[in-house]
C-alpha cells in the first residue's frame, strides 16, 4: 500500500526475528538482535538504496561468532563512524559490547570488536539503551538479572581504543538515592545527559528521573540531580525512551502500575529542573483510547512519532500516534495516530525505529508473548497515502483500505 510498506524478514531466514532497535548512518539501516524463541546475534542491514522488499537488499552479520555470549542486544547508538550493540541479556545479564566500524565490510569478523564491560565493574550489565553525547556513550543501568535492577551508569570515552578498560568508567545512580534504578534509556540535551526512568522492581515503575551536567566530573555526585516527576504529575512513571527537539526532552509512556499508559512526559530544559512549571504531561489516550504503550519514540521533520508495542497481555498493537511539534502539546488537535496492523495482520509489537532518507523503519519484534516477529515495516514520512486520523477517542478505528481510496485517488 503506498506510504505503508510491510517485509517479512522471515522469509530470507526462519532465524531473522525477534529484532530490537534501529539505527541509520544514512545509507545502511540496522536491526539489533535480540530474541528469535533463543537469545541471538544475527545483526540485520537494509540497504535504503533499495526497494524494502527486494531480498538482495538485505545482509545479516551474526556477531555471536566474535564471541558465543554476543547475543541478546536491545538497543544499537550510531557514533558518527561506529555502530555500539547494546547488551542485555544472552541467558544471564551481560555487558558485552559489540562495535562495528562503519567503514569497513559489514561481513568481515575483523570490522567487529568486543568489550566487555564487567571488566570495568561487575555491576555493568544488563543495559536496555543510552545515547551518544558527542564524546561519550552512556549505558543506562537497568538490571542485574530479572530481578534486580540496578544505578549503574557505565560511559565510555569514543577518543580513546574501545578496548582500554581506562577508557571506561562507571558512577552508581543508587549511591545518590536507593530509588535512582531501573533505567531505561538516555538522552543529551544541551550540556546536560537525562536518564529514563522505568522499573524499580516487581510491578513498582520509576518517576525519577536522574540529570547529568557534562561540564563537572562524571563521578561526582555533584554533577547528578534526580527528581521524582511522578510527585509533580502523578501517574508520571514508567517510560520506555526519549526523543528531543528545540530544547523540549519527551520522555515516551509505557507502563505504570495498573497498565499500560499513554502519558507523555515533557521537560522543557531551558528551564530548572526542580521546577514544576518545567514538566507537562499529555495523554495520548485522549486521541484514541489505544495510543498507549509505546517502545520509544523518534523526530523526523515535523513530527514526533510513538513507536506502538503493546497495550497488555495479549493486546501487542500497532497503533503509532504522532504529534506536530509546531502545535499546542496540550492540544489534542496536535496529535493523530494510525494503525499500521491494518496493512498487515503482524505489522505490530515493534520495539524502536529510525527515521533515515524520508522513511520511518520499525524493528519487528514480537506479535504476542513468546511469538516472534519478522515483519519490518517502512513508513513514508512524506506520503500523502498513510492515513493519519485526527484525535477522536469516541470513534473506532476505520478500515485502512477506506481511507486509502479517497486519499490516494486525488494524490497518485
Amino acid at each position: 500500500m503506498d506510504g505503508i510498506e510491510c517485509f517479512d524478514l522471515a522469509r530470507l531466514s526462519p532465524l531473522n526475528k525477534g529484532f530490537s532497535g534501529a539505527a541509520s548512518d544514512g545509507r545502511w539501516v540496522y536491526y539489533a538482535p535480540l530474541n528469535n524463541g533463543q537469545f541471538h546475534g544475527r545483526v540485520l542491514r537494509h540497504d535504503g538504496t533499495q526497494p524494502f522488499d527486494l531480498a538482495s537488499a538485505w545482509t545479516h552479520f551474526d556477531v555471536s561468532v566474535l564471541d558465543p555470549g554476543c547475543r541478546g542486544f536491545v538497543d544499537l547508538i550510531h557514533d558518527g563512524s561506529y555502530l555500539y550493540l547494546v547488551p542485555f541479556c544472552h541467558g544471564a545479564h551481560h555487558g558485552k559490547v559489540v562495535r562495528y566500524d562503519l567503514q569497513a565490510p559489514f561481513d568481515e569478523p575483523g570490522s567487529w570488536s568486543v568489550f566487555d564491560t564487567q571488566s570495568v565493574h561487575p555491576h555493568s550489565r544488563g543495559f536496555v539503551s543510552g545515547c551518544f553525547d558527542g564524546h561519550y556513550l552512556y549505558l543506562a543501568p537497568y538490571q542485574l538479572d530479572h530481578q534486580t535492577q540496578h544505578g549503574q551508569v557505565t560511559r565510555y570515552d569514543t577518543r580513546r581504543p574501545f578496548t582500554d578498560r581506562d577508557a571506561w568508567e562507571v558512577f552508581d545512580l543508587a549511591s545518590l538515592n536507593p530509588q535512582c534504578r531501573g533505567y531505561h534509556s538516555a538522552i543529551a540535551e544541551g550540556d546536560q545527559v537525562y536518564f529514563v526512568p522505568y522499573l524499580l522492581g516487581q510491578r513498582q515503575y520509576s518517576g525519577w528521573v536522574a540529570r547529568l551536567d557534562r561540564s563537572a566530573p562524571f563521578t561526582s555526585p555533584d554533577a547528578w540531580r534526580c527528581l521524582d516527576v511522578s510527585a509533580i504529575h502523578p501517574g508520571a512513571q514508567g517510560f520506555v525512551g526519549a526523543a528531543r527537539h528545540d530544547g523540549m526532552v519527551y520522555f515516551v509512556p509505557y507502563v505504570d502500575a495498573n497498565d499500560r499508559h499513554g502519558r507523555v512526559l515533557r521537560l522543557d530544559t531551558r528551564a530548572d529542573f526542580a521546577d514544576p512549571g518545567a514538566w507537562q504531561v499529555f495523554d495520548c489516550a485522549s486521541v484514541h483510547p489505544g495510543s498507549r504503550g509505546f517502545f520509544g519514540a523518534v523526530c523526523a521533520g515535523r513530527h514526533l512519532y510513538f513507536i506502538p508495542h503493546c497495550r497488555g497481555a495479549g493486546q501487542y498493537h500497532g497503533q503509532i500516534t504522532r504529534f506536530d511539534l509546531g502545535g499546542a502539546f496540550d492540544d489534542p488537535a496536535s496529535w493523530s495516530y494510525c494503525d499500521l496492523s491494518q496493512a498487515h495482520p503482524d505489522a505490530r509489537g515493534f520495539i524502536g525505529a529510525v527515521a533515515a532518507r524520508g522513511y520511518l523503519y520499525l524493528a519487528p519484534f514480537e506479535t504476542d508473548a513468546g511469538r516472534h516477529s519478522g515483519v519490518a515495516l517502512r513508513l513514508d514520512l512524506n506520503s500523502e497515502c498513510v492515513p493519519w486520523q485526527p484525535a477522536a477517542s469516541a470513534q473506532s478505528l476505520p478500515s485502512l483500505q477506506q481511507v486509502l481510496e479517497p486519499t490516494c485517488r486525488t494524490n497518485p
